[in-house]
């Protein structure tokens, strides 16, 4: 099991005070002196992260929405599990069942960071429906509905 009260303590240091949304992934790399590039990767692969050479590299076809949370996932292996080699982000079944632990915790990493729990609670608690706040935090409907989830948040559709 996975320690997401940690997770998202480190999320939200990663973050700063300063929040402004959408949070700009690209930008929060930045300040951590990771650059970001596009690229055409291989079908199955989403992103990738070298962490010695401190780049990311996310899939240059993806909805923006996507390369959007691959850039925050990277950045959450990059803060969660940096070896000092590298990894690759598959595109598979084990990833979206989320059996490989690593996954896991770079998923909650990135869905801490774009939509950090308080500000979550505030929109439900206004009555936004899932499609609005996915819009305010710059992620996918999906990405939004999933992460409510985990919340144990409800919300309309």
């Amino acid at each position: 099991m996975i320690d997401e009260i940690k997770i998202a303590k480190k999320a939200d240091e990663v973050r700063g005070a300063k929040i402004k949304f959408p949070i700009d992934p690209i930008v929060v790399a930045k300040s951590l002196g990771v650059q970001v590039f596009t690229a055409s990767l291989p079908r199955n692969v989403s992103g990738q992260i070298f962490y010695a050479e401190k780049k990311i590299f996310i899939e240059q076809t993806d909805f923006i929405t996507r390369q959007t949370f691959s850039v925050a996932h990277e950045l959450g292996h990059f803060i969660l599990h940096n070896d000092g080699t590298s990894h690759t982000s598959p595109r598979n079944t084990t990833t979206s069942q989320g059996i490989d632990i690593k996954e896991i915790e770079a998923n909650c990493f990135a869905a801490n960071l774009l939509m950090p729990k308080d500000e979550v609670l505030h929109l439900v608690g206004l009555g936004f429906a899932v499609d609005s706040m996915a819009n305010y935090f710059g992620v996918s409907s999906i990405a939004m509905q999933y992460h409510l989830n985990n919340l144990g948040v409800s919300a309309y559709v």
